[in-house]
């Protein structure tokens, strides 16, 4: 095989966002490899939801041209489970061993173990603090082995715990996640899209786009809404289950607020419309949380790549992982954590003053080009595999 494996736990097709950095990432690598082949596990609640879509490449917005290859095991798991079982990583290691790839790039725990076994040139995805799960001790257990290349985490923190269990310093890179440029390379024009999705045209607009978790600070936007509800401005929530939505439904009615659009649920591809259709883009986070869908700290800013390539304003909250990729007043304006007065304040501030918004939009999507799938893809291939 001229070309390259990229292989997912499983959740693909779903609506975690690791399977849309799965994705991405194959999309990334198709740009420069031969061929890229998705190697992902199958299971029932996989494949209802596989039917649900309809079509895999729209709804991640990838070429038809990556080979997507769920594989099932035959046991309980296949009924019971949407990420694979160690079943399945075996199974994965030896159909992936059969094709002889240049290389695999594996966003999974087991399956890495398992293709060095088998004498893969071996590349590891992870940005987990569960570091001592026991399939990872089986990978760090064969980190020093010639066929594993390489593991590619977020921040400086996780690379240190995995080097204290045995990943040699130098086999470890930090990079971001990314973002697909290409997908913002449509009309410009807010009204168009604000038509074609149905939202106010003679209101100022305020988007977010992501999973309606409490713990993705989505009551601070509403709370931020309630303080704006006199001054013309609609807050579109874009995403969400209906469970979801309709506690938070309760929640603006409680509150009385009233100028909440709930859209629900946007394929990938429709998501730059979304954000183009906005005046400013709003994504705080409540530092006072638990959090149980991300750590907060180690997070890679995902969703603000994707808002600074729509060349739309950003409102966010002034965490590490937000403040290295972005400064206050010249490619974002960053309020206090768990400020909702400052975010009122600066959503504000962005309506009021054009030109403003047109300078932070402009310098963040010149800052936000270096974070690119295909040049995070490059990156990984020169410092592992052409090097290696």
């Amino acid at each position: 095989m001229d070309g390259m494996i990229i292989t997912s736990q499983g959740n693909i097709p779903s609506k975690f966002a690791h399977s849309f950095n799965v994705t991405k990432m194959a999309q990334g690598f198709l740009n420069i490899e031969e061929s890229v082949e998705l190697v992902t596990f199958s299971s029932i609640r996989n494949w209802l939801y596989k039917m649900k879509i309809n079509d895999i490449y729209k709804y991640y917005a990838i070429s038809k041209d990556i080979k997507i290859k769920a594989l099932p095991t035959i046991d309980k798991n296949f009924f019971v489970k949407t990420t694979g079982s160690e079943r399945y990583n075996k199974k994965a290691a030896k159909y992936i061993k059969s094709k002889n790839p240049n290389f695999v790039f594996c966003r999974s725990y087991l399956t890495p173990y398992y293709c060095v076994k088998l004498g893969l040139p071996t590349i590891m995805e992870t940005h987990t603090t569960l570091y001592d799960l026991p399939p990872l001790r089986k990978v760090f257990s064969v980190a020093k082995d010639e066929n594993f290349l390489g593991l590619v985490t977020i921040n400086d923190n996780l690379k240190n715990e995995y080097a204290k269990r045995g990943v040699p310093e130098e086999k470890i890179v930090i990079l971001e996640d990314g973002v697909d440029l290409d997908l913002f390379n449509i009309d410009d024009n807010k009204e168009i899209w604000r038509k074609e999705l149905n939202l106010p045209l003679d209101k100022k607009l305020v988007v977010y786009v992501g999973g309606l978790y409490k713990e993705k600070g989505i009551e601070q936007i509403l709370l931020t809404a309630q303080k704006l509800q006199n001054k013309d401005i609609v807050f579109a929530l874009v995403g969400g289950k209906k469970e979801q939505i309709d506690q938070w439904k309760k929640y603006c009615a409680e509150k009385n607020i009233s100028n909440i659009i709930f859209t629900g649920f946007a394929f990938q591809v429709d998501v730059p419309k979304y954000l183009k259709a906005a005046d400013v883009l709003l994504m705080p986070y409540d530092t006072k949380m638990n959090y149980k869908v991300m750590d907060i700290n180690s997070t890679s800013p995902l969703k603000l790549f994707e808002f600074m390539g729509s060349k739309r304003p950003v409102v966010s909250t002034a965490i590490p992982v937000i403040k290295k990729v972005v400064n206050h007043n010249e490619s974002a304006m960053l309020a206090e954590a768990n400020n909702v007065d400052q975010l009122a304040e600066y959503v504000q501030e962005l309506m009021q003053n054009p030109e403003k918004s047109r300078q932070l939009s402009n310098r963040a999507y010149e800052l936000v080009k270096q974070y690119e799938w295909k040049a995070r893809c490059q990156t990984i291939i020169d410092r592992f595999v052409k090097n290696g």
